[in-house]
C-alpha cells in the first residue's frame, strides 16, 4: 500500500514537469535520476547528474540526492546511498516518507501547528486527525 501510494505521489509531482512516471518505486529510485528529478520539483533547483551507468554513478546520484535533503532540512536517519542503490525496501519507503513529510505536510500543516500550538509535525498531524475525525 506504502510502495503504491507513494508512487502515485512521485508521479504527481514529476508528471507536472513531463517527466516519466515511476512504475516501481524500488527499482526506479536506485539510480537516483528520478530521486534528483523529484528534488529538482520540489526545489525548483537544477541537479547534475552522473551520466554512467555503473554503480559508482549510482552512489554518487543517491548521495547528491541525499545532500540536497540534508541542506532543505530533511532529517534521514540510517538511510546511506547503498540502501536506495540496493534497492533497500523499508529505507526507500522511509526516504520518500520523509521527503512526502517535508515537502507537502510540513507546508501543509505549518498554519495549524502555530494554532495548536505544537512544534512536533507528527503529533500535529494527530492532533488534527483527532479533530476532524470526532464524530
Amino acid at each position: 500500500v506504502q510502495k503504491k501510494t507513494f508512487s502515485k505521489w512521485i508521479n504527481s509531482q514529476i508528471v507536472k514537469c513531463g517527466h516519466s512516471p515511476v512504475t516501481d518505486l524500488f527499482s526506479d529510485l536506485r539510480d537516483g535520476n528520478r530521486l534528483l528529478t523529484l528534488l529538482e520539483v520540489l526545489t525548483g533547483k537544477q541537479c547534475k547528474r552522473e551520466k554512467g551507468c555503473m554503480r559508482v554513478h549510482q552512489l554518487n546520484n543517491v548521495n547528491k540526492a541525499l545532500h540536497i535533503l540534508e541542506e532543505n532540512g530533511v532529517k534521514l536517519v540510517n538511510i546511506s546511498s547503498n540502501d536506495i542503490v540496493d534497492g533497500n525496501p523499508k529505507l526507500t519507503l522511509g526516504l520518500v516518507w520523509s521527503i512526502i513529510l517535508h515537502w507537502q505536510v510540513h507546508y501543509h500543516l505549518k498554519d495549524l501547528m502555530s494554532e495548536l500550538q505544537q512544534t512536533n509535525l507528527e503529533k500535529t498531524l494527530l492532533s488534527w486527525c483527532h479533530q476532524n475525525t470526532q464524530a
